[in-house]
């Protein structure tokens, strides 16, 4: 009722001396000649419904308002539809007319009668008495409905919407708060005098009319801009066909949906003009129905936009009769025509164009398109919602109308080939925003600028792992005495080597080897299922197989058929010495296997030339895009780099190959730490980890801990990829840390090819980043067309990271990997673009928005799930007839799995059945939260899936055990937690709820690890959790650690022995069987230097060190063979005999103190002093770790002090015995085995 949306305002210049009084008295006849002007409106019972009547009231008058400049504004006000008259008229200071009416009395061509008779009243000219009254006019169309007229124009409504529709969906503002707009904008064009007649040659020529020539034009931008081949519009026309109506006054103008369709790819765009001629001609044959009346009865969709094409209408002056007076000034008619309508004196109000209706009655629409015929010229205005739209995206709009009409003469050729942006723009898109290049030392590898990083880096930590630490000289050596071995192996050049080996410095070792050597290296991950391993393993059937600690694995696949070789035997001392490289840019790296839509995984190439590209340095000034140069500014602050990602997914190798060519230190973390987020943090603390390299997801889980958020202020660089970042994670990081965010993108196909530096926490939206160095990016439609900015396409890559195809699957390299028809310049690096099936747009500074996918393949936690994997393996269980798998998200942002199935006739399957099949097939992050049972797949009207009419998931169709209430306190606690993870109601969760069933992941059991250890203030495993993964065993554990001091690796008092002969530990067993084979190596010395402060005194240091080396026996352990009941075993021995000895150096010899031990001699620590200056200690493994360090150095300190240290309780030697005792016998009795092969 507030609302002036339907009010019709126009004000119109007077010419000077125009007679005021005359004027009014030519209104008040034009009042009185159209009984519509003094309508009013209201509600009567008729037969029970309620119904709107108008009513004729002869009583009411017309008034005339005064007005100034200063208070106009005011002259425009709601109207009361039960009152009349809805019109009104006013006058400011004489110069200029104002009427307002009411859309519902009113229409466009009514303001035209009223303009025209107005002048002939004037001038004293009679005006024609109508024959019918717009109230007849009414009653013959409520005739006609009640005759069943209006069935049959509904009837071919719904025959023209018997298809997939949507509302035509244009690109949105990033957010909808701009200053300075209100709600209705406004932009214009004018198609001038040549362009004009070459439309009136063309539609003459052709038999078109020029509501067909634009509406087509109008629909196929439309098409354009959103991306959709059918678009759902309304064509709007003045509806005065009957001869009785043509000078009435009323509102008749129609509004009629339409859909117009632009996939016929076979037809040219004349042919597409001519179908949509005919479709209005059947419109207009249906007209009597209104937009309300036909969405209401065939329940449509709201129209969202229209066109509406006004003929030129001449105001005929006659100028032969000198005493003709006319009222309206010239300039009225032009005040309207300059582009840029904020241009008008703002004390002055617009003038009003009889040319140009654009008032603000038809602002209901988000767009509506006026195209108003001048005649000489074609004015093009637009009015949009812009709250809504950019008005730069409207610009551009109205602009690729004009350039496809530039192009008329190509309106023979087929739709998809019409041009319509203009050459500035795809300019920019094709070019200009991929113009960063830099060709120079691009041939290179990164192994060998690894081996050069060597020589200036030697002694400096390339790697640490938990308590090893790896020199660059080191790693340098074992990768070369690795790769020797593989060249003996006859590895050659594009050879694939599968690496099956759990988080640890072999993995790194063998990856740098295999590169040397000249193969391919394959990670695969052992946690797979081993029929998926098994399928890689016959994809790739490799010369060789690489392993550690994965026995298990090895054991289960076939020894007869592949070559294996266990990475612990390897000697590492032998050949260490440079091996030539025989690779060349364009062989394989590394090959990744991801998920595959046949049900398959798929095999990536990777080439030396890809990676190199990526984390190579650059050289010149000039600020390429590449992840070097983000990090060059924070290049004297990095120096540790977090390793957590799992050695299948590109971000790792990312890391590692970056850290490695740029003298970093990685901190490599082991499955343990990775699930243990207290550990994790103590982890990074020790280590000083000052940047992370991961996906959004695990950063947000991390996020969830206190301590964390803590840690993060010593952080200076986090680079997330792999999925979408949320802006609301960088708000997050900003609580805590200033340090510096960057968002990365790239399917594994191309490695990584955008990289952002995230400036500001209030960005709109994250974007993936500008095109890196040597790449090129481009948006495109289905036909291959590019996209104007703003507007969504997919995202093709090309350039030099753009990887080699797929393993063993031609046809699928030649549909994903196709040739750029955008190489203008023959750049042999820019021939081939990879199809990425990701969405993005551009932005107006040339980076991209990344939109999602537009295939059925999906990421979760960085993980690349192609959902017609996971129903093919589904559809391979007897009892399923057929199976759907959606993502869907929760309200907090994460993304699940559904799987929706239907069963065989007379067949039984439940989703615990479903599920634990999958785990024998697929990796844990592929198999779906919830198993949903429906009795048919929904479809849309062109039988594809419809989405939005699948069932919502329920706890119902989570996989449940039967129902038992929580019992104990620590059950209720645990119950609860559950219950948060998953989001699902405490009171649903009970003591049989599984961890994994509930959907539960390596992810959430993170979650439940941190928040098991905050509520119950204990320490546990991810072991823990997969071996007591319901509530009771779960709620059992904990009570049973609570019981036992809180800690899972307490255990009841250890026996004192006082022996001197121990038996080993497994732990020491591992160390001891690799140092039996590598006599000579030094991998499991721990060496470290400690500059000591001026003036200390040497002899008191010595003193404490013996003190020390008393107090610990491991300190006076040797380790030697002997035969238990037929069995080869190890046992340590303390010698109380040996001495610790003091070894001098200066900076010339200091090389020299660190040497392999023997482990028959003790002891195996060493101490030593350069000139006084340095302490060295160096220390056996197998006596010692990280933690053991820690020790000595403190107790060393106190000593020093004169102050006490605690003298043990028990020795290792006593430990040993513990564990030995309630060891794992099979487990101990393999070791041995393996401790045969040795000796």
């Amino acid at each position: 009722e507030n609302s002036t949306i339907y009010n019709i305002p126009v004000t119109l210049k007077l010419n000077n001396n125009v007679d005021i009084e005359n004027i009014k008295s030519a209104f008040e006849k034009i009042f009185q000649n159209h009984e519509i002007l003094r309508s009013k409106y209201h509600e009567k019972e008729v037969d029970g419904k309620i119904e709107i009547y108008g009513f004729i009231d002869d009583e009411c008058y017309l008034t005339f308002e005064e007005y100034n400049y200063d208070n106009y504004h005011s002259f425009v006000r709601p109207f009361d539809l039960s009152v009349a008259p809805l019109i009104r008229v006013g006058f400011i200071s004489n110069e200029v007319l104002m009427i307002d009416c009411h859309h519902i009395i009113s229409d466009g061509g009514s303001l035209t009668i009223i303009m025209k008779e107005l002048e002939e009243l004037y001038n004293n000219q009679d005006i024609p008495s109508l024959e019918i009254q717009f109230s007849d006019y009414a009653y013959y169309l409520t005739d006609k409905k009640n005759n069943g007229y209006y069935e049959k124009q509904l009837s071919y409504y719904q025959e023209m919407f018997k298809c997939d529709y949507e509302i035509v969906q244009l690109p949105v503002k990033e957010n909808n708060k701009e200053e300075n707009v209100g709600n209705v904008g406004k932009y214009e064009r004018i198609i001038n005098k040549s362009m004009t007649e070459s439309i009136n040659k063309f539609v003459k020529g052709h038999g078109i009319s020029k509501t067909a020539f634009f509406t087509t034009i109008y629909g196929y931008i439309l098409s354009k801009y959103s991306g959709q081949d059918t678009i759902y519009t309304s064509i709007m026309n003045a509806n005065r066909n009957n001869y009785y109506v043509e000078n009435m006054i009323g509102m008749f103008v129609s509004t009629q949906p339409i859909l117009l369709k632009y996939n016929k790819i076979e037809k040219s765009f004349i042919e597409i003009m001519k179908e949509n001629m005919n479709i209005l001609i059947d419109v207009y044959n249906n007209i009597d129905l209104s937009l309300v009346e036909i969405i209401k009865a065939l329940k449509l969709k709201k129209v969202n936009n229209g066109i509406i094409y006004q003929p030129y209408i001449k105001s005929e002056r006659n100028d032969k009769n000198e005493n003709y007076s006319y009222i309206f000034a010239d300039d009225n008619n032009n005040s309207n025509n300059n582009n840029n309508n904020n241009n008008n004196d703002d004390e002055k109000p617009e003038m009003y164009d009889i040319n140009n209706n654009t008032v603000n009655n038809y602002s209901k629409f988000d767009t509506l398109l006026f195209v108003v015929d001048k005649n000489e010229e074609i004015l093009l205005s637009v009015e949009f919602d812009n709250k809504k739209y950019n008005s730069v995206m409207i610009h551009r709009l109205i602009d690729s109308i004009v350039e496809i009409i530039k192009n008329i003469d190509t309106f023979e050729n087929y739709i998809q080939d019409i041009e319509y942006m203009p050459e500035k723009e795809k300019e920019m898109v094709l070019e200009t925003f991929n113009n960063d290049e830099y060709h120079h030392n691009s041939n290179q590898f990164y192994h060998e600028e690894f081996s050069k990083m060597v020589k200036s880096k030697q002694n400096e930590c390339a790697l640490v792992y938990n308590d090893i630490n790896i020199s660059y000289r080191k790693l340098e050596e074992m990768s070369n005495s690795l790769a020797h071995y593989l060249r003996l192996k006859s590895i050659n050049r594009n050879d694939i080597i599968p690496i099956i080996s759990e988080r640890s410095y072999h993995s790194v070792v063998s990856q740098i080897a295999i590169s040397k050597a000249g193969g391919a290296f394959l990670p695969i991950d052992p946690k797979l299922p081993i029929d998926r391993i098994e399928f890689i393993l016959r994809e790739v059937n490799p010369k060789l197989i690489l392993y550690y600690h994965t026995e298990s694995i090895i054991d289960k696949i076939s020894h007869d058929k592949y070559d294996v070789y266990n990475l612990e035997n390897h000697n590492y001392e032998e050949n260490i010495f440079e091996i030539n490289n025989i690779n060349k840019p364009d062989d394989t790296c590394y090959v990744l296997f991801t998920s595959g839509t046949t049900g398959k995984p798929k095999g990536v190439l990777v080439s030396h030339f890809n990676i190199y590209n990526n984390v190579r340095t650059f050289e010149d000034e000039k600020s390429h895009v590449s992840l070097y140069n983000l990090l060059k500014e924070s290049q004297q602050e990095i120096h540790n780099i977090l390793g957590i990602t799992n050695f299948s997914f590109d971000i790792t190798h990312n890391e590692i190959m970056y850290s490695l060519i740029h003298g970093l230190k990685i901190i490599l973390v082991d499955d343990e730490l990775t699930n243990n987020m207290s550990l994790l943090i103590d982890y990074m603390e020790k280590h000083n980890v000052d940047m992370i390299n991961t996906t959004p997801t695990r950063l947000k889980l991390f996020m969830e801990n206190e301590p964390f958020k803590n840690l993060l202020g010593t952080i200076k660089v986090i680079v997330l990829s792999g999925e979408e970042l949320p802006i609301t994670l960088c708000k997050e990081i900003r609580k805590y840390s200033k340090c510096k965010i960057y968002n990365g993108y790239g399917p594994t196909e191309c490695y990584f090819c955008t990289y952002k530096k995230i400036e500001r926490d209030w960005e709109k939206q994250i974007t993936i980043g500008k095109p890196i160095c040597n790449y090129k990016i481009y948006i495109l439609d289905k036909y291959m067309k590019p996209v104007p900015i703003g507007v969504e396409g997919e995202i093709f890559i090309s350039g030099y990271g753009v990887g080699k195809g797929y393993l063993n699957r031609e046809e699928l390299t030649k549909e994903k990997f196709i040739r750029c028809p955008f190489n203008n310049n023959g750049n042999v690096y820019n021939e081939i673009m990879y199809k990425t099936g990701d969405n993005g747009k551009w932005t107006e500074n040339g980076e991209i928005i990344y939109l999602g996918r537009i295939d059925f393949q999906i990421k979760i936690r960085g993980q690349r799930i192609e959902l017609g994997e996971i129903e093919s393996i589904i559809k391979e269980i007897d009892e399923i007839k057929n199976s759907v798998v959606i993502d869907k998200k929760k309200e907090n942002g994460e993304q699940y799995l559904v799987s929706y199935y239907i069963r065989e006739d007379g067949k039984i399957v439940n989703g615990k059945e479903i599920r634990n099949y999958l785990k024998m097939k697929l990796p844990t992050y592929m198999i779906p939260n919830y198993f949903k049972e429906i009795e048919e797949i929904p479809l849309t009207i062109s039988g594809k899936l419809n989405r939005k009419e699948l069932p919502e998931p329920c706890i119902e169709d989570l996989i449940k055990e039967e129902y038992v209430a929580p019992e104990t306190e620590t059950e209720k606690k645990l119950c609860n937690i559950y219950g948060e993870i998953f989001n699902i109601s405490e009171n649903e969760i009970g003591q049989l709820s599984d961890f994994y069933e509930l959907g539960g992941d390596s992810l959430n059991a993170i979650r439940l690890i941190s928040k098991i250890e905050k509520e119950f203030s204990i320490k546990i495993g991810m072991k823990n959790i997969i071996n007591n993964s319901s509530i009771h065993n779960l709620s059992k554990y904990i009570d049973d650690l609570i019981e036992n001091g809180g800690n899972e690796n307490q255990i009841e008092k250890i026996e004192k022995r006082n022996k001197k002969e121990f038996p080993i530990t497994s732990q020491q067993l591992g160390i001891y069987l690799d140092s039996v084979k590598n006599e000579s190596s030094t991998i499991y010395n721990i060496p470290t230097t400690i500059k000591l402060n001026n003036n200390v005194d040497i002899e008191k240091i010595k003193l404490a060190f013996e003190k020390i080396f008393q107090n610990q026996d491991i300190l006076r352990s040797k380790y030697h063979e002997k035969e238990v009941d037929g069995k080869i075993e190890i046992y340590g021995f303390i010698d109380d005999e040996c001495s610790l000895t003091f070894e001098e150096y200066n900076y010339d010899n200091y090389n020299s103190f660190v040497r392999p031990f023997d482990l028959s001699v003790a002891p195996l620590i060493r101490v030593g002093f350069i000139s006084n200056e340095v302490l060295m200690i160096d220390c056996h493994h197998i006596i010692s770790d990280g933690g053991s360090m820690t020790i000595i150095m403190k107790e060393l300190e106190e000593l020093y002090n004169n102050q006490d240290i605690p003298s043990l309780e028990i020795q290792f030697s006593d430990y040993a015995y513990y564990l030995n005792e309630n060891n794992n016998t099979d487990r101990y009795s393999k070791s041995i085995v393996i401790l045969q092969k040795y000796v």
